[in-house]
């Protein structure tokens, strides 16, 4: 990477809600990586009853330590978020760090303040705070009083924070116009791929691994079982085609790779609308990328995002795609040229796209080849570390 400036000698802390695999997590780990050659850095996480190994076996590869904040969840309980403040408060003092950056709502938050509480001491070297926000959680479909709880948090952390990095232009213009923070302090910098550490496995192979048909065609998704993945929605879409004796069914299925809170209830939906013959429920796996060839199509029905890495996975695996226009995804996808994109919460509008998919393998084939190309020129990650150590550099 060639760069006029390199950020050299500094304590760095990452802080990190959850170490439960997801983009947050990658994203952090990948910065910490490359920071960590001419740095000194730390990740602190929260949620600590539910530590993934894969987190800690990367972060020990690079000799990256990592810190438990013990009272730090993702739920709310404000006894915990005053203990875990002062955890992290506690912890500044220790290491004296020169900048910190926070990941996520609840990390921004209780990070930004323990920060400015460290900051007050005249004696203390200033420490820089940096947010960024992986989706803002207002943008979820909530009740109107959540969502004005949840503008006010945001408000008050990124008056705190000093640079605020977000992973899409859609997120940047939705705090600005919901006056979440000053447009000045606001930067957008998209996820990228490091694309020589993508080894996917064969059609033949992937489907082996996973127990699939050689000769059925496969819809896939690979999402954590949260609401705002849009699961429920697909399982609505596909109960549609099934209703309506659509040929798509004869030899089409669905692959949901994953795990969460919403698993059960996603189990239980398929077998009440006597879907088991069309969808499989398969649990997450350590690099669930590597079967993304397994599918004919990808699809991820999201009610919210930020800029997903699994869509720039798939693209960079050569599959055609179908996603929500939510969040960064058409940031990524352009209707019709490098993918489809649906109505969110809509499926009727999932029906269509997949039927419109599944009938037109020159579509098919044209996004496919185009979306590869896109994810090549315009979603690597030495991008995202370049313009990343470019905003470290301006607070120092």
């Amino acid at each position: 990477m060639i760069k006029d400036k390199n950020l050299k000698d500094k304590k760095i802390l990452y802080l990190v809600t959850q170490t439960k695999w997801g983009g947050a997590q990658k994203y952090v780990l990948e910065l910490a990586q490359y920071f960590s050659k001419d740095n000194e850095v730390h990740i602190a996480f929260g949620e600590t009853e539910n530590q993934n190994p894969k987190f800690f076996s990367i972060a020990k590869k690079y000799n990256i330590k990592t810190i438990p904040i013990h009272k730090l969840k993702r739920s709310i309980d404000p006894k915990k978020e005053i203990t875990a403040t002062r955890e992290i408060k506690k912890l500044l003092n220790k290491e004296n760090y020169h900048l910190i950056h926070l990941n996520s709502s609840k990390a921004g938050l209780i990070g930004a303040l323990a920060a400015k509480m460290y900051n007050l001491s005249p004696l203390n070297i200033r420490v820089r705070i940096i947010y960024t926000a992986h989706g803002f959680v207002f943008n979820e479909p909530l009740a109107k009083i959540e969502k004005i709880a949840y503008k006010f948090s945001e408000r008050f952390s990124t008056s705190i924070q000093h640079i605020v990095i977000t992973v899409s232009d859609f997120d940047k213009k939705s705090a600005i116009d919901n006056k979440v923070c000053s447009p000045h302090k606001m930067f957008t910098i998209h996820n990228g791929l490091d694309f020589s550490q993508y080894n996917f496995l064969n059609r033949e192979l992937a489907r082996e691994k996973l127990n699939l048909d050689y000769d059925k065609k496969y819809f896939g998704t690979i999402a954590s079982f949260y609401k705002t993945k849009g699961h429920t929605y697909l399982i609505d879409a596909i109960k549609l085609l099934v209703e309506q004796k659509s040929g798509l069914i004869k030899n089409h299925q669905w692959i949901f790779i994953g795990d969460g809170p919403e698993k059960k209830d996603l189990e239980q939906k398929i077998i009440d609308n006597k879907l088991q013959e069309f969808i499989k429920i398969v649990p997450a796996k350590d690099d669930d990328w590597r079967y993304l060839k397994a599918f004919d199509y990808f699809i991820l029905p999201s009610v919210k995002e930020g800029l997903p890495y699994t869509i720039l996975e798939a693209g960079l695996a050569g599959i055609p795609t179908i996603a929500s226009k939510v969040g960064g995804i058409p940031e990524i996808i352009t209707n019709n040229e490098t993918g489809l994109l649906t109505t969110p919460a809509n499926p009727l509008s999932l029906k269509a796209a997949m039927r419109k998919l599944a009938k037109d393998h020159n579509l098919a084939d044209k996004i496919a080849e185009k979306n590869k190309e896109n994810i090549k020129n315009n979603f690597s990650l030495e991008k995202t570390l370049h313009k990343t150590e470019e905003l470290y550099l301006k607070l120092f």
